[in-house]
Order: C-alpha cells, then structure tokens, then sequence
C-alpha cells in the first residue's frame, strides 16, 4: 500500500506541477495517481460490508471526477462537479452505514462547516460566471454534509482518518476553486493536489486497513 500511496501522491505533484507546461501528461499523472487509489482497495483484502463498498463507489466517482477536471471548459467543469457530487453522496452514505452519528459532534461541526460553507461563497461568487453559482452552491453544500458526517463517525466506532482526510477533501477543493475561478496559479495546483490525493489515500485505507 506504501508504494500505491506515494505513486497517488506523488502522481498529483507532478500533474500539478505540469499542468502549464503539457495538459496531455498532467491529465496521465492525474490518472494513473488516481487509479492507484482504487488499486489500493482491490488489492488490500477489504472486507467489502456496505461502508466498504460505498467508499470503493466513491473512489471510482471521483476518478471520473479527476478525469473531467483535467479537461478545461464549462462542460468539464459540471461533469466534475457531478462526478465529486456523487462522490460525496456516496462517502456520507457510507459514514452513515458505518457507525450511529455522534450528534453533539454533528451539532458542532454543522455550525462550523455552515458558516465556513458561507464565507466561501461569498468569496468565489464575485468571481464566478453567474451561470455556474447555483451549481457551486449546491456543491458546496454537498461537501459540507459529507464533512459534518464524518465527524459524526466518531459514534461507534472512531476513526480519526476519516474526519482528516473529509477535511482535507474540502481544503483541496477550496484550492482548485481559487485556481479555476479567483486566481490560477501554480501554487494553488502543487498544494491542492497533493492534499487531495492523500484525503483519497486515507479514505482508501480505512477500507483495507482497521484502525485499533
């Protein structure tokens, strides 16, 4: 799983890296370091219960997801947007599935990840297409639920993978949004792709990998 995972990682610090310099193999890094995710799952022995497979649903989601973003345009945008959509669908589900929601953790986070969710928006709105704002929007609120649900894992059964790596999910899509709609910059790429692909490293190995 090591070498999957620095493959993942360091997959999306190249693509970043070359985004400027070759679109075609920035989009092959983005690929390849986004099916060694999925690779990971396959080939860790998981026991597949119902949180295992909506994970592993997620994981797959989010490679299309990858696929559609390293493409530019409108279209390849929402693609993406519905692509990590599901993907978030899929990992709330599977929190859901996992364990009861601690709801005083809920309750706290709802509160935080509500008027961060807002003071986001109202960064990104003057810098988006009018046309693309209410998709943003409901994107936004999408994540924020998945984030809330995975601190409310900590019911049953913690395991603070999960609430780091939905973290660090929804601070690598504040990234590519500053990228796409405020300010597109290497930095943006360099750090937000990295952080992506380990909240993705992390969320394959609660699959594969109990935590004690």
């Amino acid at each position: 799983m090591a070498a999957l995972a620095f493959v993942a990682i360091g997959g999306g610090l190249v693509s970043g890296l070359l985004t400027d310099r070759s679109a075609s193999w920035s989009r092959v890094f983005k690929v390849v370091a986004s099916t060694s995710i999925i690779v990971i799952v396959l080939t860790g022995d998981p026991v597949f219960d119902g949180y295992a497979w909506l994970i592993t649903a997620g994981l797959v989601a989010s490679w299309f997801g990858d696929l559609a973003l390293s493409f530019t345009g409108q279209r390849s945008l929402l693609v993406g947007l519905a692509a990590f959509a599901l993907t978030h669908g899929l990992y709330t589900a599977g929190f859901l599935t996992r364990s009861s929601m601690d709801l005083v953790a809920v309750a706290a986070s709802g509160v935080i990840m509500a008027l961060t969710a807002a003071a986001i928006l109202r960064w990104l709105t003057p810098h988006m297409p009018e046309h693309i704002r209410f998709p943003i929007a409901v994107y936004v609120g999408i994540i924020s639920v998945m984030v809330v649900a995975s601190f409310g894992t900590s019911g049953t059964i913690p395991d603070p993978r999960i609430p780091t790596a939905a973290v660090l999910f929804a601070i690598s899509d504040v990234l590519v949004a500053r990228n796409r709609f405020v300010v597109a910059t290497l930095a943006n790429r360099v750090a937000g792709l990295p952080t992506y692909f380990t909240a993705q490293v992390l969320f394959a190995a609660t699959v594969v990998i109990p935590w004690y």
